[in-house]
């Protein structure tokens, strides 16, 4: 349940930006460092992360985008990003 009134036409963390305009720049460009910077893990496992992150969220919007991107760094394997998140789901609802 949110707990702050956003623009329900303004789809993920777009709403959050127009709630908070002054986060918008430090926050994506913290996402920017995260998810595209050379870094340990690659550009497809920095995705599948945040796709299943966003998963254990609800967010529908971020999950897609995030697993959207993944799948084309995993050349168009969108059945990989459908399992992680359905199998995580379900290891990790048992812990609760």
């Amino acid at each position: 349940m949110p707990h702050i009134k956003l623009d329900e036409k303004l789809p993920g963390i777009r709403g959050l930006f127009a709630f908070r305009p002054e986060t918008a720049l430090p926050i994506s460009e913290l996402a920017e460092v995260l998810l595209h910077t050379l870094g340990t893990l690659s550009m497809a496992e920095r995705e599948l992360v945040a796709t299943y992150v966003s998963s254990q969220n609800d967010c529908f919007y971020c999950q897609s985008a995030h697993g959207a991107v993944a799948a084309i760094h995993l050349d168009g394997n969108e059945d990989l990003v459908r399992q992680m998140k359905q199998g995580l789901k379900l290891r990790t609802s048992h812990r609760n």
